[in-house]
């Protein structure tokens, strides 16, 4: 057989790859994304980190109430304090969070919350008080649409063009300072910073890395970019998003009431 096909075919599959792949969304230069917590499109689909806790509260109220049943008290507890909303969604962006802990996480991102349990039965109350406020099947979808979204926008920004350029200039600035990074995510995965503590390399990198983010403009272009991505996801996907933001005010408003009458 000649070749000739083959190598026409090959032709027609790459045309094709060509015209179905996704334009880069236009940003929106009106869209003001410089406050913190950092606010993005897909954030009001979501339970916010205050709701969070407040689910969080009413399961532990209905955990002590069913341990109270079985004869034992359970103490109230602070809950653990929210993680903001988007935290270092970019990275690093903190000068003073990289002087003290460079990449390291931070106590809020460490922190994990639960049931003081382990007397009898706990495990029985565990299970009951998950059971008693646990999302109903169109939150739950809604929640991984919402989380499927936001994982595949991030990953759309990191392979924009507009982003490539800002982290091409964050990697030059870096080298002026000593660092050899293609991007920002080399350096806050560098192996070499897995230690116990903070070492002095790592608070360093840490800091330069921060000053080129704002010199470059890193945090502000990716999380325009992220943006644009993220309204495209919501006019394709609103019907789904506008259901499941539904069925999710339903759960955060049985948890409230749980929270109420304690």
């Amino acid at each position: 057989m000649s070749g000739v096909p083959v190598v026409a075919t090959a032709f027609l599959l790459f045309l094709s790859a060509c015209t179905t792949a996704e334009p880069e969304p236009p940003l929106d230069p009106a869209l003001r994304l410089d406050g913190r917590p950092l606010v993005l499109p897909l954030d009001a689909y979501q339970v916010s980190p205050e709701d969070q806790l407040v689910v969080a509260r009413a399961r532990t109220e209905l955990f002590r109430g069913c341990m109270a049943r079985s004869g034992f008290t359970v103490p109230v507890r602070d809950a653990a304090p929210a993680v903001p909303l988007n935290h270092e969604r970019y990275l690093l962006e903190d000068e003073n969070a990289a002087q003290t802990r460079g990449y390291h996480p931070s106590e809020a991102q460490q922190a994990i919350s639960g049931p003081p349990t382990r007397h009898p039965g706990a495990g029985d109350c565990e299970e009951e008080a998950v059971t008693g406020l646990a999302p109903t099947k169109d939150a739950a979808a809604a929640m991984r649409l919402v989380d499927d979204l936001k994982s595949r926008s991030w990953e759309q920004s990191v392979r924009d063009s507009r982003v490539a350029a800002v982290f091409a200039a964050w990697s030059s600035c870096m080298a002026g300072f000593g660092h050899h990074y293609p991007n920002p995510r080399a350096a806050n995965n560098d192996t070499a910073f897995q230690t116990e503590e903070p070492t002095p390399r790592e608070i360093t990198t840490a800091v330069s890395d921060v000053r080129c983010k704002r010199q470059t403009k890193v945090v502000d272009t990716w999380a325009l970019v992220e943006a644009a991505y993220q309204k495209r996801a919501i006019f394709e996907n609103r019907a789904e998003l506008e259901e499941g933001r539904s069925a999710i005010a339903s759960l955060v408003s049985a948890a409230r009431t749980v929270v109420s009458a304690k």
